[in-house]
């Protein structure tokens, strides 16, 4: 009996009771297999269908056909499952497993759920945005229309205590059969130097898986391994590693994946004689359980959803898993008797590693999301009664990115756009490529694109050579990945055949298969156009790139020239990436915008996946989003002021073109900022200017009350304009007269206040004028002969005697023999010894 059997009484009568329950059960006690018929038990009056929700395809379908069989009864009739792309299902089912993101539509086609009685969300730890979208709203349903739904959740390493809360319900756990699993680590992976060419070569991941099965397999007489790999493409190259390892042709290899066909599932999980190895994705750590495991090959690795800002959508972007993942992983090989988990890390890295995967509402676009809930009626995504609300921040970019695809409206309702995107299982922006490519009739075609723009790279780095491809400049790097493909497929995506040609077969592979599921996912949403392949006529690739601008409008980039150089919006400027063979065109958008460290050149962006567009689409496509204004911009080429008339999208300029003379006012304003910016120099502008404005100052400070102006850079910038006024060019400024209007800005009251209070002369006894400099934050001070000050006893004074002035005082050959502001002790104590030192030197001069 399966340990999960032990809590079965305490399941149906809480079920039975009308109430929810959080069940807590490690891995392989039974949960997902067992729960649903206990829950299909309880419910004896009223709705009796079971929703069991997973986070992934493989699971729900495994579980269902495991479940139909305990059942005696045929896949499909009284146990069905639905998955995005798969199904079999009958009204029948009294008990269906389903992917989790199916709920929201299902909700959309029955918003009351129909005959549905109760919803498990299975493996809730993973915390995926579907789990957490669905069960809000299976408790928005509860709480308004359907108060005898009943919510169970399941997980086996989940901290239960924030889900009882919210559901405010029971904790029934079960203990599973787990025995002792001896857990060791690899040591740090250190580089090799190759014997070819003398590289540094790293040990790559499933060469060391290899060698651990290799051991264990080798080390021990029975029970099967299972090695867990990221993904397909580290699955494929741990078997190919596998296989090269000699002596173990008796041993089984087994892939096991969502997208594998169900034979080959069949076969990694059905028991057989002799001994085999399973090398899995994540799918294995919790949602299905494989009978034989004695031994666990851990990579440390899964490939997570994350939002990637380059494209804009959400990847599945590779990253080592948490402490919780991990020893999931370890406890598959204590499921019959004592085991042993091989973990592809340092102990001491793993004690750094996270303890739980962040929930995906966190780290995720929430487009989609918003775009599922609003379809529903709810357009108010942080008043949904969440387990954990997901953060403004994401949920506001989010719509303002549906405002950008034209999927809401400016009254925040969907549109006719939006209405059709919210039928599509993916991302807005593929979903948007596809309304579009329905619309324009080349649903193929845009299928295609959009699944290279979802999956990883089909091409090898350093290995593919575009230009091998297509022969000269193209309007778009998608026709040459089209290319790339179609040489895939002729090669029916062999390994060592797409290696030689630059290729991943295994991205190529996923890509096609990909672009299979949008088809059929469009056609199954209501978008059918006239059939039209792929051809190279320039209407119909132009048909395509107008998809990418609608489902990418934020990654519209202008060329400026002839340089790789471009604008994007705010103000930012990139390049395009040189593996690009789209060269010659001026108004583009790139489907990937990436910020490029390199050592010793800082960042830098780059563009890729780049697209030549039209600017005759924008009004068609784009609406109200393009907005023209006449502007008036300094030229620094010609020193001079341009009126341009702009097509503006956003902050960006599509095109610009002359805009006749400019405005006279904002004319001069524009001289006058480069005049203030230092780009050009107003010749007149010159000390007796600088001297006025010192004068000015000074008497502000000495005088606040009189609250003279400071001319400080606005106000400078005001006299400049006036100076400027009537003029486009530099030309007709240069020698424009300055003090004049610097003067004028005070009244002519004040003028002469400043004359009393800071004079320009000064008259000495001997009859002579003596020019003060002022200075902000310096005694005004003047230069005199020793002749020309005789008589004066003291030092001359500004600011109607409160202020001395610091002189100067000139041998005759005009060079200082003092500076001082104290004449009495200067002729007291100093002169004497000057006097008869210059006196030999100057007889002619008068001595006193």
């Amino acid at each position: 009996m399966l340990p999960i059997h032990s809590i079965r009484q305490q399941v149906t009568r809480v079920i039975a009771a009308g109430g929810d329950a959080v069940i807590a059960a490690p891995a392989g006690s039974g949960k997902t297999t067992q729960v649903p018929r206990f829950i299909l038990e309880a419910l004896r009056s009223g709705p009796r269908r079971v929703l069991v929700l997973q986070p992934r395809r493989l699971a729900a379908r495994l579980m269902a056909a495991r479940v139909a069989a305990e059942m005696n009864s045929r896949l499909g009739d009284l146990v069905g499952y639905q998955t995005r792309h798969d199904s079999c299902v009958s009204d029948r089912n009294v008990i269906r497993f389903m992917t989790d993101g199916l709920l929201p539509r299902l909700l959309q086609d029955d918003p009351l759920l129909g005959g549905v009685g109760a919803v498990v969300l299975d493996e809730f730890h993973e915390r995926t945005v579907a789990a957490d979208l669905s069960l809000a709203l299976l408790r928005r349903l509860q709480q308004t229309h359907r108060p005898d739904l009943r919510i169970v959740v399941m997980s086996a390493t989940l901290d239960v205590r924030p889900v009882r809360d919210y559901l405010k319900c029971e904790v029934l756990e079960a203990a599973g059969r787990v025995y002792p699993v001896e857990v060791r680590y690899c040591a740090r992976r250190t580089a090799a130097r190759s014997v070819f060419d003398r590289r540094i070569v790293q040990p790559q991941i499933w060469d060391l898986a290899a060698a651990a099965v290799a051991q264990l397999l080798s080390a021990t007489d029975d029970g099967d391994v299972l090695v867990f790999m990221p993904g397909v493409y580290e699955i494929r190259r741990t078997i190919e590693a596998c296989r090269r390892t000699p002596g173990r042709d008796d041993v089984l290899l087994c892939p096991l994946y969502s997208e594998l066909p169900p034979e080959e599932q069949d076969l990694a999980l059905a028991p057989r004689p002799g001994r085999k190895v399973i090398v899995a994705t994540n799918v294995a750590e919790t949602s299905i359980t494989i009978e034989g495991v004695r031994y666990v090959v851990d990579s440390g690795l899964a490939r997570v959803s994350r939002y990637d800002p380059g494209r804009g959508i959400n990847v599945l972007a590779m990253e080592p898993i948490s402490r919780a993942s991990a020893d999931q992983r370890a406890g598959r090989a204590g499921r019959l008797g004592p085991g042993i988990c091989v973990r592809l890390w340092p102990e001491d890295e793993h004690r750094h590693r996270p303890p739980h995967l962040t929930p995906e509402i966190q780290r995720t676009d929430l487009a989609e999301t918003v775009l599922r809930l609003r379809s529903l009626g709810i357009d108010d995504i942080g008043g949904l009664d969440w387990l954990e609300p997901p953060p403004a921040r994401n949920v506001q970019e989010a719509i303002e990115l549906l405002r950008e695809l034209g999927a809401i409206g400016d009254d925040g309702r969907l549109t006719s756009a939006g209405d059709a995107m919210a039928r599509l299982p993916m991302h807005p922006r593929l979903a948007r490529m596809l309304v579009e490519a329905a619309r324009r009739g080349c649903l193929e075609r845009a299928a295609l694109w959009a699944a290279l723009v979802s999956e990883r790279e089909i091409t090898v780095a350093g290995r593919f050579n575009a230009s091998a491809v297509a022969a000269g400049p193209v309007k778009s790097d998608f026709l040459v990945l089209e290319a790339a493909m179609e040489a895939a497929s002729r090669v029916r995506y062999d390994a060592e055949r797409c290696v030689a040609m630059g290729l991943n077969a295994a991205a190529c592979r996923q890509v096609d298969r990909t672009r299979r599921l949008y088809l059929a996912a469009a056609r199954s949403a209501g978008l059918h156009c006239a059939r039209r392949g792929k051809s190279e006529h320039p209407a119909d690739i132009a048909d395509a790139a107008g998809c990418l601008l609608a489902a990418f409008p934020d990654h519209l980039a202008v060329r400026r020239g002839g340089s790789a150089v471009c604008e994007l919006s705010g103000g930012r400027r990139a390049q395009i990436d040189p593996q690009s063979l789209v060269r010659d065109e001026g108004l583009l958008v790139a489907v990937e915008i990436q910020e490029v460290v390199s050592a010793g050149h800082g960042a830098k962006i780059v563009l890729s996946l780049v697209t030549a567009v039209e600017r005759g689409w924008f009004d068609e496509m784009l609406g109200g989003r393009t907005a023209a204004r006449r502007i008036v911009a300094w030229n620094p080429s010609t020193l001079s002021v341009e009126a341009r008339r702009q097509l503006m999208f956003g902050d960006l300029v599509i095109s610009e073109s002359p805009g006749g003379e400019p405005d006279a006012a904002l004319a001069a304003d524009m001289l006058a900022r480069q005049v203030v910016a230092g780009a050009i120099r107003l010749e007149k502008w010159d000390d007796s200017v600088q001297q006025w404005i010192a004068r000015v100052r000074c008497v502000r400070k000495w005088f606040p009350e009189r609250n003279l102006i400071f001319y400080d850079e606005d106000e400078q910038r005001l006299i400049i304009a006036e100076i400027c006024l009537g003029a486009t060019r530099y030309s007709q400024i240069a020698q424009r007269p300055c003090l004049e209007h610097v003067r004028a800005a005070l009244s002519p009251e004040d003028q002469r206040f400043v004359e009393r209070m800071a004079p320009e002369f000064i008259m000495l006894p001997g009859g002579r004028r003596m020019r003060v400099t002022y200075a902000e934050n310096a005694q005004p001070r003047g230069r005199a002969r020793i002749q020309d000050i005789y008589g004066l006893k003291r030092a001359p004074t500004v600011a109607g005697g409160k202020v001395k002035v610091l002189l100067e005082i000139l041998a005759p050959n005009m060079r200082p023999v003092q500076v001082t502001d104290d004449l009495e002790n200067f002729w007291k104590n100093l002169y004497p010894d000057i006097r008869r030192q210059l006196a030999r030197r100057y007889p002619k001069h008068e001595w006193r």
